[in-house]
């Protein structure tokens, strides 16, 4: 199965600014997976609009000077050129073929516009965010749940960029899982070592069926195994990062859950963990 475009998300607000070598893992991850796949990148350059309110609730209209808005934007999109000029660089020394898009519109129409864009790709790619709150996250979630489009998640202290040896595939039997596995097809056939199909249970919980998974996938993939692990460090979420960890997996692959209430969208505890707390890359699918 062959990877033909890859979309690659970036963020230039005021907290994602600073440049350095974890700011850029997301970014080679996505350079060398296209390099390899001889996939052509579309890289998205976020740079939300900051405004000054005319109106503060409780306070009425107040005049405020425009200026400081105009110098954060301005120096949002400036970063953000800055990135475009350094990936374009690295995309035509990989022989990688790339076109750009800055985007700077309020964070409402800026995360449809992400999303919209995202939509005619295999894959997207975002680092990790790296707390429960702010604007990347809020992006993560929206590409996530409404792009149709298998996300990799990429922790800014990830080294060893887009190698496919040894691939976890977490598995619960539900179709949110199956629909992982379908998505992540073209990187398990690519596995070189193993893929492993892991599903975690209670002591007192029965095996979850994964023999017909485990035959599906031996009919791509070299080496296909299958293995259930007790639940330990408190959650699924922290067990499934720690046999991962041990295991050396260079990509986990999971089913992304979310739960409505009152019209929001409230993620499942699994799926809100690995958006923060993963340490290898994370194929999460809708």
């Amino acid at each position: 199965m062959a990877v033909k475009s890859i979309w690659l998300g970036l963020n230039f607000e005021d907290a994602a600014i600073s440049e350095g070598k974890e700011v850029c893992t997301a970014e080679n991850y996505a350079l060398e997976l296209c390099a390899r796949e001889q996939a052509h990148l579309l890289a998205c350059l976020a740079a939300p609009l900051f405004k000054v309110p005319a109106v503060i609730p409780g306070a009425g209209f107040i005049s405020f000077s425009s200026a400081p808005a105009e110098e954060v934007n301005a120096t949002r999109h400036a970063h953000a050129a800055k990135a475009q000029a350094r990936l374009a660089y690295a995309a035509a020394k990989l022989g990688v073929s790339a076109e750009f898009h800055i985007v700077q519109e309020p964070f409402p129409h800026l995360r449809a516009t992400l999303v919209s864009l995202a939509m005619p790709s295999d894959f997207v790619i975002l680092a990790r965010p790296g707390s429960f709150l702010g604007f990347e996250r809020h992006v993560a979630e929206a590409l996530l749940f409404t792009s149709g489009r298998p996300v990799i998640l990429v922790p800014k202290c990830w080294a060893r960029g887009a190698r496919f040896q040894r691939i976890i595939v977490a598995w619960d039997n539900s179709g949110r899982a199956a629909r992982a596995v379908g998505d992540a097809l073209p990187l398990l056939i690519r596995a070189e070592e193993e893929v492993e199909i892991v599903s975690v249970s209670s002591e007192s919980a029965k095996s979850i069926p994964s023999a017909g998974l485990a035959a599906h996938l031996a009919r791509h993939c070299t080496k296909a195994t299958v293995s259930c692990i007790p639940l330990e460090h408190g959650s699924i979420a922290g067990t499934l990062r720690a046999y991962a960890k041990k295991a050396e997996a260079d990509l986990l692959v999971m089913g992304g859950y979310a739960h409505p209430r009152m019209l929001e969208l409230v993620l499942g505890g699994v799926t809100s963990d690995m958006l923060t707390e993963a340490e290898l890359p994370v194929l999460l699918s809708h």
